[in-house]
């Protein structure tokens, strides 16, 4: 098991050039991504960058949530819901009033598709062995015995204990 701390990596500029993300897991570690997991911080009322040939998953982790705008449907998210979408969606923030976070997970077409999902953790578990990976999301949990914060990622296996919640990142 890895351990990636989410205050410990800097952010980069999203491919627009108009927010900011933290990388948590990548492969290839250089050049075009087949599958990359990220929190991004949604500071403004702004589009997302395309990413044609990707499908993308994405979970709102601020407490008011996230609401977008997707190929011109206007969809609302709470803390910890998911959305599914295509990277070459016409995407945008709308109504953002403070800045926030959100999980990502990005899988190139035709190596698999994303699956993120928010799991509770109580007491002591393994995700299953087709978990990427394991992030933080609240709570007071442990990877292999070491503690996690917030955004703090668990690459490959490893078994969590503790009470809180977490996202787990597969893909299929």
């Amino acid at each position: 098991m890895r351990l990636v701390r989410f205050d410990e990596t800097p952010p980069t500029r999203w491919a627009n050039g108009i927010g900011e993300t933290v990388e948590l897991w990548r492969t290839p570690s250089a050049g075009d991504f087949d599958v990359r997991l990220s929190i991004a911080t949604v500071g403004s009322s702004a589009p997302f960058s395309l990413l044609p040939g990707v499908d993308r998953v994405l979970v709102a982790l601020g407490v008011r949530g996230l609401e977008l705008d997707v190929d011109g449907v206007r969809t609302v998210l709470g803390q910890y819901d998911g959305l599914a979408f295509a990277g070459e969606s016409a995407v945008a923030a709308v109504g953002v009033s403070e800045s926030a976070h959100d999980l990502n997970l990005m899988v190139r077409r035709g190596v698999g598709r994303p699956d993120l999902r928010v799991e509770s953790v109580a007491g002591s578990s393994v995700p299953g062995a087709d978990a990427l990976a394991v992030i933080l999301l609240d709570g007071d949990v442990r990877c292999d015995g070491r503690p996690l914060a917030f955004g703090d990622t668990c690459i490959g296996p490893g078994t969590l204990t503790g009470s809180g919640r977490v996202a787990v990142a597969r893909t299929s």
